[in-house]
């Protein structure tokens, strides 16, 4: 049933989405990659992009083959980097494309249900939760499932007949195809949730548009090759595959990842503002009337977006792993549920929705003009750009690190080394796998140096020096002081004793 189907007029829409665009793209291209996630999707974006040296289809993390996700979040950021060139911006571009496929698949689906206002103000809700806003701008495949899910839903669920409507079916059902290209089984939850949430709810129409079963075997058909293929080419990989990546996400992960049973319930009510009070406070004062329907007509007027959003949070509880991020995409349909009953109040400044979104927008902006001055205090979470800068500047060729921060890599380039760190090895054999151009020990680590002048430089995270450290220190720093970055201490060192020990006798260097 739609709530008001007013018109609104074309310049509301042209003035949100530009509000939204300049909002993510101001925040996108402010502060470095941050550790290890965008780190580590932004280096293997870079290492598809080596074709000469890498299979184009297996995904690459310091010249290591890496297959924890379908390689299609490489090769989005990889086209990024190519187009654009190696930047900050051009590696969160695909969450900014994940971001407008999300707040369209979020319009469509409020559109056709509730009207045309109802679709502008779910579009608001969305793009400015902080969840939403965060993400859009941060190197990560779950801005882009989300958006592959969003739409593949609101495309599947349209309704249309005739060869219109069996277009848009299969329009979505290859968004969700992408989604499965992007994070696998997780692309399922979501399915699996909007087809519990209608037939909860009753809405056969839905459940005839959606054709959820269809839809998961299409998924599985065009999902599944490229799994195969790494298989077939990479035996050990069946039980990583199989054991780790789906077993494992579910009864624990060996990252660890571990979280209380209402993890994802108790995020959302954090990251989720400043909208879904709003939600509470309606669905708090319609309770009565909603108790006194029927049983059955009670299961009817219950808000099947919101209903598929509690889903997925419920979903993913019973899921041992536990990130922030598993949220997102039941996020889309609590928007459609507020803006739904938004969609009843008229755009003025003298009520509260329009005050809370220009409060919201602001607040945000103030966030991202701040954040660089601490992307480099945020922990095991910080960026090395300003640390790598310095770094450079010093005239040091090669990056020594006494933790794995794949993004070292992204601002330093292929002379970065890491010094006895947890092995990457997931295969045996692929083409250009080199784990000892980065993975060393403290043997090698001698080895390296010595057989090389000038100055290079060691990056220490926390407070103490691991032993192979301070046996550096004492050999090429006797005297030097580091510099601190926030989570960092940089040093910066020099080895002279190969130059001298190739000069001929009585030259005094000069």
């Amino acid at each position: 049933m739609r709530v008001q189907d007013s018109f609104v007029p074309g310049w509301h829409w042209i003035l949100l989405s530009l509000a939204l665009t300049s909002l993510y793209l101001f925040g996108a291209s402010s502060h470095g990659l941050l550790e290890p996630d965008e780190g580590r999707y932004a280096n293997m974006a870079m290492e598809w992009t080596e074709f000469a040296e890498h299979d184009w289809d297996e995904p690459v993390l310091s010249d290591v083959g890496h297959f924890d996700k379908p390689p299609l979040i490489y090769w989005v950021t990889g086209t990024s980097f190519l187009l654009f060139g190696n930047s900050e911006l051009a590696a969160r571009l695909p969450s900014l494309l994940g971001a407008f496929l999300t707040l369209a698949g979020v319009a469509l689906l409020a559109w056709r249900q509730y009207g045309e206002r109802a679709a502008w103000w779910s579009v608001l809700v969305c793009g400015t939760t902080i969840h939403f806003w965060a993400l859009a701008q941060l190197l990560s495949p779950d801005m882009l499932l989300c958006g592959f899910c969003t739409l593949g839903a609101a495309l599947t669920l349209s309704k249309d007949k005739g060869r219109r409507g069996t277009l848009l079916w299969l329009l979505g059902a290859l968004c969700w195809v992408l989604a499965w290209w992007t994070k696998a089984t997780a692309s399922l939850v979501p399915l699996a949730a909007i087809t519990a949430a209608i037939l909860l709810t009753r809405r056969r129409d839905l459940v005839s548009s959606l054709k959820p079963l269809r839809l998961f075997l299409i998924i599985l058909a065009l999902g599944s090759p490229w799994y195969i293929a790494m298989m077939l080419r990479h035996p050990e990989l069946e039980r990583f595959f199989f054991h780790r990546e789906l077993v494992g996400r579910v009864t624990g992960h060996e990252d660890g990842r571990e979280g209380f049973p209402g993890f994802h319930f108790v995020v959302a009510l954090g990251v989720w503002l400043p909208w879904w009070p709003y939600l509470s406070e309606a669905t708090r004062r319609g309770f009565p009337q909603w108790r006194s329907l029927p049983w059955k007509e009670r299961l009817v007027a219950l808000p099947w977006e919101a209903v598929a959003a509690l889903s997925i949070l419920t979903i993913f509880s019973f899921v041992s792993s536990k990130l922030i991020t598993y949220t997102l995409p039941a996020l889309p349909f609590i928007a459609v549920a507020i803006g739904s009953r938004l969609g009843q109040i008229g755009f003025s400044l003298r009520q509260w929705p329009a005050r809370t979104t220009v409060l919201t927008f602001v607040s945000l902006f103030a966030i991202s003009l701040s954040f660089p001055a601490f992307e480099e205090k945020l922990g095991s979470n910080s960026s090395l750009r300003k640390v790598v800068a310095r770094a450079r500047a010093s005239g040091a060729d090669l990056m020594i690190l006494d933790r794995y921060r794949p993004g070292a890599e992204f601002y330093f380039g292929e002379s970065v080394v890491y010094i006895a760190t947890k092995s990457i090895v997931q295969v045996e054999k692929a083409r250009g796998q080199a784990p000892g151009l980065h993975f060393l020990t403290p043997g090698d680590l001698k080895d390296r140096i010595d057989s090389r002048t000038g100055f290079f430089c060691l990056v220490q995270m926390g407070d103490k020096l691991q032993p192979w450290g301070e046996k550096l220190l004492k050999k090429y720093g006797e005297g030097s002081t580091p510099e601190s970055f926030g989570a960092f201490r940089l040093w910066i060192l020099e080895n002279e004793s190969r130059l001298h020990e190739t000069l001929p006798r009585g030259s005094s260097g000069r």
